[in-house]
C-alpha cells in the first residue's frame, strides 16, 4: 500500500507531505482546495505526462514522491535486476520546467514503460474520466480469472504459449542454419566436381603460360633462334670461327712465349663452352615445331584455368591449391535436432490446447455469475438499468493469445434499449469509475492490487446512493487501501482516516496544504459539507451524530 506522498512546487502546492494508513481514507476540502492535485501526483507518479499539474512559477522542477510497503504481487520482469520483491519502494519523479521527465525507483533510473508496469501491481487510480486498467482488456481478464479462480491456469497456458514461441523461434534459427549448412555443402559438392575436371597440379599454371606463350610465338622463336645459331656457329664470321683465329694467333704465340698457356686454356674452355651452346641452340630449333593439335589443348586448358579461377575468385596460379582445401560437411546432426524440437513443440501444443480448453471453460462457467454480481452492485449505485456481460471471443492464432485462447473484454450498457460495447467506448468517467467499484466489491477477497485511488466518483450522486456508495468503500477498505476524493458527507463520514484540504494565503503567497482531522475538526468538516460555509448549531449537531 501507499505510505507517503510528497509533492514540492507543482501548482498551489509549494511542500506538502502527507502519510496513508490502512483502511478507507476519505479526503475533502472546498472547491479548488487542490484535493484533486493528489490524485494528479499520483497519476504523475504512474509514468503518466501531468494531467493537472504544472511546476509552480518560479521554481526550476517540481517534484513528486511517493513511498509504498513491500508489493504483494511479483515485481515486473524488467525490473527483477534492480528491485527485490521484499522491499519497501521509493517512487520518485521529476518534471523540469521545461517539461522533461526523470524517474527513479529506490534511487535506480527507469525508463516510462518500466515504471507503469510497476505501478500497475501498486495501485488502481480511476476519477474523473480518467483510469488505468479498467478500459484495458487485459485488466478484464484478470478480474474474470480472480472471480473465476483461474489465474494459476491461465498463468500456466502463458508459460505454455511463450514455451512454445520460444522453441518456434529456436526451431526456425535451427532450420535456417541448416538450410546454409546445404547451400555450402552443395557450392562444396560443385567446387569438388570442378576439382577433378581440372585434375590440375602446383605450378601447372605457370607452365601452361610458358608453353602456350612458345607455341603462339614460334615462328618468331625460330627465326631468332637461328640467328643466334649462326652468330654463334654457321656463319664465316660466326663467334666460334673467330675464337678460333685468336687460338691460333694463341699458338704461334706460346710458340716463342710459353707465359701465355693459361690464357690459350681458358679460350679453350669458352670456346667448348659456345659449342655446346650452339648445339643446345640446334636442338631446341629443330625441338620447335607448329602443332595445331598441341595448341589448341594448350588453350583450351588454359581457358579452364582462368575460367575456374574467376569463379572462386582466386588467381590461377592458387586454383589448384584452393581446390584441394575443399571439403564436404554432413547436415544430419540439424535434421536430428529438428525432429525433437517438432516433438517437443508438437506435445506442448498439445498441452496448450488442454489447459486452453480447461481455462476457457472456468471463464465461460463464471462470466454469467461475476456479470449478474456487478451488475446487482451497479443497481444499488442508481445505475438503473444496467447491462454487463463478458465477451470471450476466440484468438485467431491457433495458440490463442497472452493467457488463454479467448479475448476477454468487458461488454457495457447504462441505458435500456442501447447495444453493449466495450467499456472504455461507452462509459463516462463517473460511470467507469461506479464499474470498477461495483468489480473492486465483488473481487474483495481476490485482486491482489492493494490500493484504490477514487477522484470524486461520487460526482452527479447522493442521498442514499451516497450511503450506499460509502458502505462500499467501506467494506472494501476492510480488505485493500482505498483513498477516496470525495464531496459528500454521506461518504466522507464513512472514512476511517480523514484527510482536509485547504487553500491557504501567507505573506501574499497563496498555497494547498493537507492535514489528518479528527474529533471537533472532523465535526466542523462534515457540517460544511452538509451546509456550506454558515454552519449553525443545529448542522454540528447533525454532523456530530453522524460521526457517531
Amino acid at each position: 500500500m501507499i505510505s507517503h506522498l510528497r509533492i514540492a512546487a507543482f501548482a498551489t502546492i509549494e511542500e506538502m507531505s502527507v502519510s496513508f494508513d490502512e483502511g478507507l481514507t476519505v479526503i475533502t476540502g472546498e472547491t479548488g482546495a487542490g484535493k484533486s492535485l493528489l490524485v494528479d501526483a499520483l497519476f504523475l507518479v504512474s509514468g503518466q505526462k501531468p494531467r493537472g499539474l504544472s511546476v509552480r512559477p518560479g521554481c526550476p522542477e517540481g517534484i513528486v514522491e511517493a513511498s509504498f510497503s513491500a508489493p504483494s504481487l511479483p515485481i515486473p520482469e524488467s525490473l527483477t535486476e534492480i528491485l527485490s520483491s521484499d522491499e519497501d519502494l521509493v517512487i520518485r519523479r521529476v518534471v523540469t520546467a521545461n517539461g522533461r521527465f526523470r524517474q527513479t525507483v529506490n534511487g535506480q533510473s527507469v525508463s516510462t514503460s518500466q515504471l507503469q508496469s510497476l505501478v500497475e501491481i501498486l495501485f488502481d487510480l480511476v476519477g474523473q474520466g480518467e483510469n488505468h486498467r479498467l478500459v484495458k482488456s487485459e485488466a478484464h481478464r484478470h478480474y474474470l480469472d480472480a472471480f473465476a479462480g483461474a489465474t494459476e491456469l491461465s498463468e500456466r497456458f502463458e508459460g505454455l504459449r511463450r514455451e512454445i514461441l520460444a522453441l518456434r523461434r529456436e526451431r526456425e534459427e535451427i532450420a535456417a542454419q541448416r538450410d546454409r549448412d546445404l547451400r555450402e555443402r552443395e557450392e562444396r559438392i560443385r567446387m569438388r566436381e570442378d576439382a577433378e575436371l581440372l585434375s590440375g597440379r602446383p605450378g601447372e599454371f605457370e607452365e601452361l603460360s610458358q608453353m602456350l606463350s612458345a607455341q603462339l610465338n614460334l615462328q618468331e622463336i625460330l627465326m631468332v633462334a637461328g640467328r643466334s645459331y649462326g652468330a654463334l656457329y654457321e656463319d664465316d664470321q660466326s663467334v666460334l670461327a673467330l675464337m678460333g683465329r685468336v687460338a691460333s694467333d694463341l699458338d704461334h704465340i706460346l710458340s716463342l712465349d710459353p707465359t701465355l698457356q693459361p690464357l690459350r686454356t681458358a679460350l679453350e674452355e669458352a670456346t667448348e663452352i659456345l659449342k655446346d651452346s650452339a648445339h643446345e641452340l640446334h636442338r631446341y630449333r629443330e625441338s620447335m615445331e607448329m602443332d595445331p593439335e598441341k595448341l589448341a589443348a594448350l588453350e583450351e586448358r588454359f581457358s579452364l584455368f582462368r575460367r575456374l579461377a574467376q569463379k572462386y575468385r582466386v588467381r590461377p596460379e592458387e586454383l589448384v591449391r584452393h581446390l584441394e582445401q575443399v571439403t564436404a560437411e554432413v547436415a544430419g546432426e540439424a535434421d536430428r535436432v529438428l525432429e525433437e524440437m517438432d516433438c517437443r513443440i508438437l506435445a506442448a501444443e498439445k498441452s496448450l490446447r488442454e489447459v486452453g480448453r480447461s481455462l476457457g471453460a472456468l471463464r465461460r462457467e463464471a462470466s454469467g455469475r461475476f456479470s449478474e454480481a456487478v451488475c446487482a452492485v451497479l443497481r444499488r449505485l442508481r445505475i438503473d438499468h444496467p447491462s454487463f456481460s463478458v465477451s470471450t471471443d476466440p484468438y485467431s492464432d491457433p495458440l490463442g493469445g497472452p493467457f488463454g485462447m479467448e479475448k476477454v473484454e468487458f461488454l457495457f450498457s447504462a441505458n435500456p434499449g442501447m447495444p453493449e460495447c466495450p467499456l472504455g467506448q461507452v462509459a463516462s468517467g463517473g460511470e467507469i469509475s461506479r464499474v470498477l467499484l461495483a468489480i473492486k466489491a465483488v473481487l474483495a477477497d481476490l485482486d491482489e492490487v492493494p490500493t484504490l485511488v477514487f477522484d470524486e466518483i461520487d460526482s452527479g450522486i447522493g442521498g442514499e446512493v451516497g450511503e450506499v456508495l460509502g458502505d462500499l468503500l467501506k467494506e472494501i477498505g476492510r480488505r485493500r487501501q482505498v483513498l477516496a476524493i470525495t464531496h459528500l458527507h454521506q461518504v466522507a463520514r464513512k472514512g476511517d482516516h480523514h484527510l482536509l484540504v485547504q487553500k491557504v494565503t501567507e505573506a501574499g503567497h497563496t498555497h494547498s496544504r493537507i492535514s489528518p482531522i479528527t474529533g471537533e475538526d472532523r465535526v466542523r468538516e462534515i457540517a460544511r459539507m452538509l451546509g456550506g460555509e454558515k454552519m449553525s448549531p443545529q448542522t454540528m449537531r447533525i454532523a456530530r451524530e453522524l460521526l457517531d
